[in-house]
């Protein structure tokens, strides 16, 4: 991220802080006390500031894959269906397989949930190459089957009836993360989110496949004419950002839930897109763009505790940030596209 973008993030970022403040002086009756306990609350103690880091972990792997696909210039909408996905794969695995032991199980659980995930954000990648059909939506509407499906599964075949709500039976406390800050939901799932991230910072920086995947998202035309298989990228980029979804929300059901309960996630995906567009796709930079979203998500929860403000403060601070964002990610990319750079499954035809 060069100095500009940085400078234009934290700008951004500033400035919805300020009308997060401008909400809370008008709405709050103590507008001191409320300002305080959001400010400062989610580092007051252990507790809240461990699970201001648990509930950032799944935002930066969210964050990471939309990374992937946005840097190839392919729009993948369907993080939250991916996020759900993986998250009742690992679940049902684990409690499938629950007398295998742990160091075994990981892995096999892991590998599956990152290419079913994968495959899921892929067939969107497959439809365009056949079909020109437009990933951005066929992205978002097959994320929606996925979600109804899943969540048909927890209603009824795989529902724990003493649940009193939808959602699956616990699978064994072996396969838990371990807690590192209790009481508070952080747990070890936090190394693996970080390794994740540093591996597909050096894939991208450091590889031939990220330097085509940059290259595409910057100018597929000009990638076509150096030999680079544009569809291939396309596949690859879209599998990758699906299996980091899938694992970002079987991460955060092995280390806080140990079961799935529908709708848990909550807005994962999509927020991991914003922090994507803070981030400007740059892997490394996802962790401290989520960890800011964890924090808004954090504060707010805090400072309803401590002080007369609504968690829905941090529902509009991030959606102002997302807008604005968003609005001029979006007036980019169509710029790019007048420019020449538009995909068309035809045009790969010779570098397939």
């Amino acid at each position: 991220m060069n100095q500009f973008n940085v400078w234009r993030t934290v700008f951004i970022v500033g400035a919805a802080l300020g009308f997060g403040l401008c909400v809370i002086l008008l709405t709050s009756q103590e507008p001191g006390v409320a300002v305080h306990a959001f400010f400062v609350g989610p580092f007051s103690n252990t507790y809240f500031f461990g699970n201001l880091l648990a509930s950032a972990i799944p935002l930066v792997l969210t964050g990471v894959a939309a990374c992937v696909s946005f840097s190839a210039s392919v729009l993948n909408l369907g993080l939250e269906g991916q996020v759900y996905l993986g998250s009742f794969l690992g679940v049902f695995l684990a409690w499938r397989f629950e007398t295998f032991p742990p160091v075994v199980l990981y892995p096999f659980i892991f590998s599956i949930v990152f290419c079913c995930s994968g495959l899921l954000a892929a067939l969107s990648g497959y439809l365009k190459i056949k079909r020109n059909v437009n990933t951005l939506i066929s992205s978002l509407l097959i994320s929606y089957i996925a979600i109804y499906l899943v969540d048909a599964l927890i209603e009824t075949v795989f529902i724990d009836p003493n649940a009193g709500m939808a959602a699956t039976p616990y699978f064994s406390d072996r396969f838990l993360f371990a807690k590192l800050l209790p009481p508070s939901d952080l747990h070890a799932g936090l190394f693996l989110a970080l390794i994740f991230t540093f591996s597909l910072y050096l894939v991208m920086k450091k590889s031939v496949f990220g330097f085509e995947i940059a290259l595409t998202g910057k100018n597929p035309t000009f990638a076509r004419y150096t030999g680079i298989s544009v569809s291939k990228i396309l596949m690859l980029s879209m599998f990758l950002s699906g299996g980091f979804a899938g694992m970002a929300g079987m991460i955060d059901i092995f280390g806080i839930h140990g079961r799935m309960i529908r709708g848990f996630s909550n807005g994962y995906g999509w927020n991991g897109i914003a922090v994507a567009l803070i981030a400007r796709n740059q892997p490394l930079w996802a962790i401290p763009s989520a960890l800011f979203f964890a924090y808004l998500e954090n504060a707010a929860n805090v400072g309803a505790l401590l002080s007369d403000i609504t968690p829905e403060i941090a529902r509009t601070i991030q959606a102002t940030i997302f807008f604005t964002v968003t609005a001029e990610t979006l007036f980019s990319f169509v710029r790019k596209k007048k420019g020449g750079g538009a995909w068309t499954p035809s045009s790969t035809a010779s570098s397939r």
